[in-house]
């Protein structure tokens, strides 16, 4: 019984698990889901791409209801990318490097909704604009949580809008 209580405790060593008498120390994420749509239709399909810098950490393809998930580590930065034929790429920046408290133990999750562009209505207009991210979020003492620059997204819509308008007049000639 002995030897059988000495491997399952060289087992969990490995995996990296706790063994009797140990403590696990307390490893947070944060947890990121949302739904992808296109106006106010679910999108499947369309693939969710995440980065850390230029290198590819992982890819998922949205469910029939357009969902996806994710954990992110802390202390890192990170670009969700979001792709499907036929619209324009969008694109999140997630900064977990953030001042956290040192007392942290629960992080909120964020819920996004993105919505897709359809790239046939950007037909004549340069849309290098929108390769910049559509949104930042980043850890706000004050709130406690993870959130969305709301500022900076503002402009982002406001770029979005410029570019329609002159995707119409360039086709209007």
């Amino acid at each position: 019984m002995k030897n059988i209580l000495l491997t399952m405790t060289g087992l969990l060593s490995l995996a990296g698990l706790p063994t009797p008498g140990q403590t696990q120390d307390l490893v947070l994420t944060l947890p990121v889901s949302g739904r992808v749509m296109e106006a106010d239709k679910k999108m499947e399909g369309c693939k969710v791409i995440i980065f850390k810098g230029n290198e590819i950490l992982g890819e998922q393809v949205t469910d029939r209801s357009g969902r996806f998930g994710m954990e992110l580590g802390l202390q890192e930065e990170f670009a969700i990318e979001f792709r499907k034929e036929g619209y324009l790429p969008k694109r999140v920046l997630v900064d977990t490097r953030g001042n956290l408290p040192k007392d942290l133990v629960d992080i909120a999750p964020i819920d996004m909704a993105m919505t897709m562009l359809p790239a046939s209505k950007y037909d004549g207009a340069d849309t290098d604009e929108l390769d910049f991210p559509f949104a930042i979020i980043r850890y706000d003492r004050g709130a406690k949580a993870f959130v969305q620059d709301h500022e900076y997204t503002a402009d982002m819509m406001r770029t979005n809008g410029a570019l329609l308008l002159m995707s119409g007049r360039a086709g209007k000639r």
